[in-house]
This record gives structure tokens, C-alpha cells and sequence, in this order.
């Protein structure tokens, strides 16, 4: 028997069809590509290259194609977690509180750091032949942070100067650099009388540069390290699937040596995330004078 074009499409159709009846349509949309979004203030080519093993790992455990976006700005990264065009996303934890108060974030995993705490401190440093000794001295003078929307680069040390009787952005001028090497620089050159950063970058940045010429004059109480959040709209199932994956890589081999490989961005590894620590972010909100 000889089919028409118009009988063997319908024939070739019909077991499609009586399959999208039976099968739920979730179970199709399980197969869809997971995006995973880095917000970071360095270039997207070295976001990528520090990213792509651990999207790898992810995405092979659980059997699901992923790929990594770059949203430059928390803006962009709001409407992307927004339209769904982020599914999981690494951020910090003053982000992430944004995020979250606007209904747009769940947290799933906070970030141990290389020194075991969930925690860091932000230093303020000058340059030793400054004579500059505590931060009292620095009002007049500016300071050079790293990101408006930084939790150590910005909110844990901008909330520290409030509380010590120091009002960042009125007696003390407040630039913006986006890199941490910049930062450094800007001091060691005398561009900027004073900058801060994350303690434990602080160190890290030390092993590569001579800082020999700075000093430290202030520590900022702790501050949440860096969260991995998913999108408020994403399936329960599939950010457990995510986050069991991520907190088991320390037990296998290749997660292992991947964790390792994460070294220069201070992670030691994934746990899951408790929201108690939002507590801390909240009271360096209401220290540091910025709206939620």
C-alpha cells in the first residue's frame, strides 16, 4: 500500500502524540539545559575558565547539560534569575540577601573557605610611610572598595568604619575599583590613601605580589562568604538533585582534585546552606546604613 505525504506524517505523528498523553510533561523539560550564572567583576573569558570544570563535574553527575552565563551587574543578574534565564548562580552573600528579599533566590549552598570558616573579615590597608595608623586618621582621605554590591569588598568594611565613628562616603571619600589587584595598586601608587578587601584574598594576593609596603589598620567583623542560590521558580527535585551532587563531590576522586584545583578562589568546599547566616548579613546591612 502506497501513503500519502499527508498519511505518513500522521502515522509517524501518532506514537509521538500518544506518548506526550502518557508521559507527564515535567519528565521532558527534566532533559532541558541547566544554566549556571557566575556573578563576578572579573572578565567572562577567566569566569569561564575557572568555571567550566565544575560545571562539567555537575552536569555529568547529574546527567543534565549545563552551561555558564556571565550577567555583568547584579541588575542583569535580577532579571535574569527573573525570566529563568539562570537556573543556579554563585554570588556573594550580600547579593544573594538582595536576591532573596525580593522573592528572586533560595539558597542552596554556602561556600567554606580555605581557612574552614563559613566566614571571612575585610582588611583595610594603607601604605606603611603614610603615617596613617588607625582609622580615625583616614577621615578626609579616601578609600578605595572594590564593588558597591560586595560583601567583603564593600558592606562587612563600609559597616565597620560606621560603627567606629568613621562615615564612609561623607568624611571619607569612597571610590570603586572592580578589580582586586587595582585596589592594591591604587594604594601602593598613592592613588587612593586606603583600600579594602577580603582577608583572605588579602593573603592569597600576597603570594603573587609584593605587598610589603602596606599595613594593615583595621579588620571588619565577619561577613558570610559566597553563596551558590538557585532561581525561587526552579523545580524542588532538581535543586536537590544540584545540591547533593555539589556537597558529595569532597567523596569522590575526581571531586576531589576539582575542589583542589579551586584553591585561588578560596574554596574549599560546598555545604548546604543555613539560613541563620542571613542574620549576619542583616545586621551588616543596618551597620553599614544601606537600604535592604
Amino acid at each position: 500500500m502506497k501513503l500519502s505525504r499527508r498519511n505518513l506524517m500522521a502515522a509517524l505523528s501518532a506514537p509521538f502524540l500518544f506518548l506526550s498523553v502518557l508521559v507527564p510533561s515535567h519528565l521532558f523539560a527534566a532533559s532541558a539545559e541547566l544554566h549556571f550564572g557566575v556573578l563576578s567583576i572579573a572578565p567572562p573569558s577567566r569566569i569561564y575558565k575557572k568555571w567550566q570544570p565544575f560545571v562539567d563535574y555537575v552536569s555529568a553527575q547529574m546527567g543534565r547539560d549545563m552551561s555558564i552565563i556571565v550577567p555583568r551587574g547584579f541588575g542583569k543578574m535580577r532579571k535574569a534569575a527573573e525570566k529563568g534565564e539562570v537556573d543556579f548562580f554563585y554570588i556573594n552573600s550580600h547579593v544573594f540577601y538582595r536576591l532573596k528579599q525580593e522573592g528572586k533566590a533560595v539558597g542552596v549552598l554556602q561556600m567554606k573557605n580555605i581557612a574552614g570558616d563559613l566566614t571571612s573579615r575585610s582588611e583595610i590597608f594603607v601604605r606603611k610611610d603614610s603615617n596613617i595608623e588607625n582609622i580615625d586618621q583616614l577621615k578626609g582621605e579616601d578609600i578605595a572598595y572594590v564593588s558597591p554590591m560586595g560583601a567583603g569588598g564593600y558592606l562587612a568594611p563600609r559597616a565597620y568604619l560606621k560603627t567606629h565613628g568613621v562615615d564612609s562616603g561623607a568624611e571619607l571619600k569612597e571610590t570603586f575599583t572592580k578589580n582586586l589587584s587595582t585596589s592594591i595598586h591604587n594604594v601602593l601608587l598613592k592613588d587612593n590613601t586606603s583600600a579594602t578587601m577580603c582577608g583572605v584574598n588579602f593573603d592569597l594576593m600576597s603570594k603573587k605580589m609584593d605587598m610589603g609596603e602596606l599595613r594593615i589598620i583595621a579588620v571588619s567583623d565577619p561577613y558570610p562568604e559566597n553563596v551558590i542560590a538557585a532561581r525561587s521558580s526552579l523545580d524542588a527535585a532538581t535543586i536537590e538533585k544540584f545540591k547533593q551532587v555539589v556537597i558529595n563531590m569532597k567523596n569522590t576522586p575526581e571531586g576531589k582534585r576539582l575542589l583542589a584545583s579551586m584553591y585561588a578562589m578560596k574554596i574549599q568546599e560546598f555545604i548546604a546552606y543555613d539560613p541563620q547566616i542571613e542574620k549576619v548579613t542583616e545586621k551588616l546591612m543596618q551597620q553599614a546604613q544601606l537600604k535592604h
